[in-house]
């Protein structure tokens, strides 16, 4: 047995060390191989047993696979308790052992690739185009590593311009199912009356439409990953469907009475508040709850002012490259401006900035009059100084009647107020127009 199964393994691509007694393996453990595979009963001391127990003390990373004979399988099956990773009763067919055994070749090989994956994002801060360095944007590498090493649905959550959709990306790209399909679909981007028809299929003839049979994107994305983003707009019959096809695997197009399996993994993404979400009626609880096996939560950017710098010159490279220019970057004044400024459009809103400040011609430094009058006047902080009140309120509306030209209006809209009130605030502060 010993060494047809050294053997087999060989002609696998596996390298392979043998010991004919636990005594030598644990001498063998020593070159530190990726698994052991031992026969339960074994001639001396320590039996399969024992070698279990040593390596549950001495290595609990190492995953052992016992081989049993069927009558003590009870014996296996209790030893994965002492922490055997798997059991496999004799005899097998070939095929039964290689498969045990890819099965763990496999996961080490994404074990490989995830630490490989953190050490790029502690080393740069990015990861398939999300970047940061603060802790908060490390939790979310985190979750997204072990959201990739498990088919569980995913929720993403995070404010319009996070990056949601590049956080399902990520975790495609590092799940198993990398070499197959990424399918997204903005849910309220469909029509409520068609968006059954996009996810589930439709047979010809289900409705007036529907001149062919059309498969859906559960079917489009087939072994791979169908994302949905802002599942709160899905309409609650869909949301039935939805919440069947992830608990049986299956799909029933729309006028079909066949049903049809997928293998689709399901991550979904919302900016809404969910509990609001759920006590509005807008998301089932029940579907949340199904959705909800991993969530992951993407800061606001305003909650992560640390990383703006690099994400600033991730953009500043980005757009040199594309408009040809060679931008050092932003002055001082202009990076305290970005700093202090909300970013209610989050990430999106920070490139866009960025790019117009490019498609406006600036060639060598972004300065704060290259940003635009909203993210200007926006920002009333002073280095240095905490102005009152009354001064703070006064040197924004003569900022905003500045940035607008003079027209009350416009500075008006800017400030967010009337135009009444604005007047109102001119004559207080004794505003020179």
């Amino acid at each position: 047995m010993l060494t047809s199964c050294a053997r087999l393994l060989k002609r696998a691509g596996h390298e392979t060390l043998i010991a004919p007694s636990g005594e030598a393996a644990l001498k063998e453990i020593e070159n530190r191989p990726d698994l052991v595979l031992t026969d339960l009963r074994m001639p001396g001391q320590p039996d399969g047993i024992g070698l279990l127990k040593w390596v549950a003390k001495k290595r609990p990373e190492l995953p052992v696979v016992l081989m049993t004979g069927y009558g003590s399988v009870k014996s296996a099956v209790d030893a994965m308790k002492f922490g055997a990773a798997d059991y496999i009763t004799k005899p097998f067919a070939k095929e039964e052992l290689l498969a045990c055994i890819g099965r763990f070749s496999d996961k080490k090989k994404l074990e490989s690739e995830v630490s490989k994956l953190r050490h790029q994002i502690r080393r740069s801060g990015a990861v398939h185009g999300l970047i940061g360095k603060s802790h908060l944007m490390r939790e979310v590498f985190d979750k997204i590593a072990a959201a990739a090493r498990v088919d569980s649905p995913v929720l993403i959550l995070g404010e319009s311009g996070t990056g949601k959709e590049m956080v399902a990306r990520a975790v495609h790209r590092q799940s198993g199912r990398a070499k197959h399909s990424f399918v997204a679909v903005n849910c309220g981007a469909l029509p409520k009356e068609l968006i059954e028809s996009e996810l589930f299929g439709h047979k010809k003839g289900s409705f007036t439409s529907a001149v062919s049979d059309h498969d859906g994107m559960f079917v489009a994305a087939g072994k791979g990953t169908l994302f949905l983003d802002e599942i709160g707009e899905m309409a609650p019959a869909a949301q039935v469907k939805l919440l069947r096809a992830l608990q049986e695997k299956a799909i029933r197009p729309v006028g079909d009475t066949k049903e049809r399996a997928v293998e689709a993994r399901i991550l979904a993404a919302t900016n809404q508040d969910i509990e609001q979400a759920i006590l509005a009626r807008q998301i089932r609880e029940d579907l949340y709850y199904r959705l909800s096996v991993i969530t992951i939560q993407i800061p606001a950017l305003r909650h992560r002012r640390e990383d703006i710098p690099i994400l600033v010159s991730h953009f500043i490279e980005k757009f040199n490259s594309v408009f040809g220019r060679t931008v050092a970057g932003l002055s001082s004044e202009a990076i305290d401006i970005v700093q202090s400024h909300p970013w209610p459009g989050n990430v999106r809103q920070l490139e866009n900035v960025i790019e117009g400040c490019f498609a406006m011609g600036v060639d060598r430094q972004i300065e704060p009059r290259d940003l635009p009058a909203a993210i200007r006047v926006s920002t009333a902080a002073h280095v240095g100084e905490v102005p009152r009140l009354i001064e703070s309120e006064k040197i924004l509306i003569e900022r905003a009647l500045e940035a607008a030209g003079g027209n009350k209006s416009h500075a008006a809209r800017i400030l967010g107020i009337s135009r009444t009130r604005l007047y109102n605030k001119i004559e207080t502060y004794k505003i020179e127009e």
